[in-house]
C-alpha cells in the first residue's frame, strides 16, 4: 500500500481504514480474522482503484505460508500471542488501535473515552443476547456467574457496547478491565428468542481468556485459576477495578485541560458542608470517602448512605448532630440476626439506631450517643449483598444457613430512607428482581455458586457454567431452595 499522511483515511471494500497523526493504523474495533473476508475486501478495493468489472479475476498478493494453528476456543483467543511469539505479539498489542465497525459503517465520528465517560447516561437499551455457558476451568465458578450476572444487566452492557461503538481503543494496558469486558460481551450473539424456542443450538461455551488476563495485570487474584474465591468479593474487584480506570482517564484528561487553558479544576474537595436536617436543624455533614469523579460505573450501581451521630445533653442550645456521607457500590446486609429472615426485616435492621456507651465528647465528658444509617440515594441498579459468612470466636468463620425471602419487587420503605428532599423522588420507586447469584454448600472457602437471571422480555434462566436451563417463572427463583442459598441480589429500578 501506498505510503499515507497523517489524519487520513482509506476504505478497503465496507471497511473504514483510520490513520492518526502518529501514522498508526485505527481498524474498526470488530475487524474480522478472517482470510477469506480479506480476500473479498482486497478484491473490492482493486476494484475501485483500477476500474474493473466485479466479475474480473482480480490478481491476488501471495500469502506467506503460516504453520497452521489449532482452531480457537473463542474470538477473543485471535487477539491473543502464541507462546513462541509473545514478545513480538505483546509489541504490536501495544500499538494496535481498533474502533466500532457499527459506527464506522454508519457515519459517526470516533470520539475519544474521556468524552464517553463524561457525557454517558444510563439507558436500558441493551439488545437480548443469547444464552451461552462459560467453562469452569478449575474452581472459576464465582467468576462466571458475576459476568452472567452483569452481561444481563441492562445498564452495564448498555455502557460496554456504547464504549464500543463510540471510542477508537488503543490497547496500551491503561483500562484492561474495561477492554476486557468489552470483549467477552462481543462474544455474545443479539438474539431474542427465548431458549426453550431456539431452533439450532446455543453457541459453544467458552473460556473468558480476557478477563484473566486483565486481572493478572491489575494484580488481582494472582492464583486465580484453580483456587476458589468468593463472589462478591470477585464483583468487588471487577467492578470498582473498572470505576478505578474510568477515574484515572477523566483524571488525567482533565489535568491536561487545566495545563491547556490555564484554569483551576473547580472540584470540590469535600471537606464538609452544612445541610438542614429534621426540625429545621442544622446538620454538621462530611463525605468520608467524597466521590470526586464520577463514571458511569457510580451512574449504574453508586449510592449513598447517611450515617448521623447525635450525642445528647452536650450543650444547652440543643443536640449536636454530625452525619457522614458513605458512597457504596452494592448494601451488605446482615442476616445473621434471628430477627432477620426477609430483605425489609435487613433493611430495617441495616437503618436502627445504634447505642454507642461511652462516648467521649469533644469537652471530655462522657455519654450515651446514637449512631443511625439512612439511605440518601439509591442507585438504577441496586445490588443487595446478604452476609452469610460471619467470623465466631469458638468456630472460626461460619455460614448461615437459613432461607431469607426476598420479593419480586422491592418498594423502598420511607423508614430506610434519609428526611431530606433530596429522596423525595425515591419514595415511590420500585424495583425488580433481575438476578439472583447462589452459594452451594457449608464453608466460605469451598462450594460452588450458580445464578438465575432474568433476560429482557422477562425470561428467567438458570446458569450453572456451561449448563443452561430455563425456568418456569420468577416463583422458582423466589422459593426456598435445598441445596442452595441466595448470596447477591439484583435489583433494577422498574421504569
Amino acid at each position: 500500500m501506498e505510503a499515507l499522511t497523517p489524519s487520513r483515511s482509506v476504505k478497503i471494500g465496507s471497511i473504514d481504514i483510520a490513520i492518526d497523526h502518529n501514522c498508526q493504523v485505527q481498524l474498526p474495533y470488530y475487524a474480522p480474522r478472517d482470510l477469506e473476508f480479506w480476500k473479498a475486501q482486497y478484491k473490492e478495493y482493486r476494484r475501485r482503484k483500477t476500474g474493473e468489472q466485479d466479475d474480473e479475476v482480480v490478481e491476488e498478493p501471495a500469502v506467506p505460508q503460516t504453520p497452521v494453528k489449532a482452531k480457537p476456543a473463542c474470538w477473543a483467543a485471535l487477539l491473543r500471542p502464541s507462546p513462541a511469539a509473545a514478545a513480538a505479539a505483546a509489541s504490536k498489542r501495544a500499538t494496535e488501535i481498533v474502533s466500532s465497525q457499527a459506527a464506522a459503517a454508519d457515519g459517526r465520528k470516533f470520539t475519544t473515552l474521556e468524552d464517553v465517560l463524561e457525557n454517558w447516561q444510563v439507558e436500558f437499551s441493551a439488545p437480548a443476547v443469547q444464552p451461552r455457558g462459560l467453562v469452569n476451568s478449575g474452581n472459576m465458578c464465582f467468576m462466571n456467574v458475576v459476568l452472567q450476572a452483569l452481561l444481563y444487566c441492562e445498564p452495564f452492557c448498555s455502557m460496554l457496547r456504547y464504549i464500543k461503538k463510540s471510542v477508537v481503543f488503543s490497547f496500551n494496558s491503561k483500562t484492561p478491565l474495561l477492554e476486557a469486558l468489552i470483549r467477552f460481551v462481543h462474544e455474545f450473539r443479539a438474539d431474542r428468542t427465548p431458549l426453550a424456542q431456539l431452533e439450532t443450538g446455543l453457541d459453544a461455551p467458552f473460556v473468558p481468556e480476557d478477563v484473566y488476563e486483565a486481572l493478572q495485570k491489575k494484580n488481582v487474584f494472582q492464583t486465580l485459576r484453580g483456587q476458589q474465591e468468593d463472589a462478591q468479593e470477585f464483583m468487588s474487584y471487577l467492578v470498582d477495578g473498572i470505576h478505578e480506570e474510568m477515574v484515572s482517564v477523566l483524571q488525567a484528561h482533565r489535568a491536561r485541560t487545566v495545563l491547556a487553558t490555564g484554569t483551576e479544576d473547580s472540584t470540590d474537595n469535600g471537606a464538609g458542608w452544612l445541610e438542614v436536617g429534621p426540625n429545621n436543624r442544622a446538620l454538621n455533614m462530611r463525605d468520608v470517602h467524597a466521590e470526586a469523579v464520577r463514571t458511569p460505573i457510580t451512574q449504574i450501581f453508586g449510592g449513598a448512605l447517611q450515617s448521623t451521630l447525635t450525642v445528647p445533653g452536650v450543650t444547652s442550645g440543643g443536640t449536636p448532630r454530625r452525619s457522614n456521607r458513605e458512597p457504596f457500590q452494592w448494601l451488605a446486609l446482615d442476616v445473621s440476626s434471628d430477627s432477620v429472615s426477609t430483605i425489609g426485616d435487613a433493611l430495617d435492621e441495616l437503618v436502627a439506631p445504634e447505642t454507642i456507651e461511652g462516648y467521649m465528647t469533644v469537652q471530655g465528658q462522657p455519654a450515651t450517643a446514637t449512631k443511625q444509617m439512612a439511605l440518601e440515594r439509591v442507585p438504577p441498579v441496586l445490588v443487595l449483598h446478604l452476609k452469610r459468612f460471619v467470623f465466631c470466636a469458638n468456630e472460626g468463620v461460619k455460614k448461615v444457613h437459613k432461607f431469607i425471602e426476598y420479593p419480586a419487587e422491592l418498594a423502598l420503605a420511607p423508614a430506610w430512607l434519609t428526611r431530606s428532599s433530596g429522596t423525595a423522588r425515591y419514595r415511590n420507586a420500585r424495583f425488580r428482581l433481575t438476578g439472583v447469584i447462589y452459594h452451594h454448600g457449608s464453608h466460605a472457602s469451598g462450594g460452588h455458586y450458580t445464578c438465575d437471571i432474568q433476560r429482557p422480555g422477562g425470561e428467567w434462566l438458570q446458569f450453572d457454567d456451561v449448563d443452561i436451563a430455563s425456568l418456569e417463572s420468577v416463583d422458582a427463583v423466589l422459593k426456598e431452595k435445598s441445596d442452595r442459598t441466595a448470596y447477591i441480589l439484583f435489583y433494577t429500578i422498574c421504569r
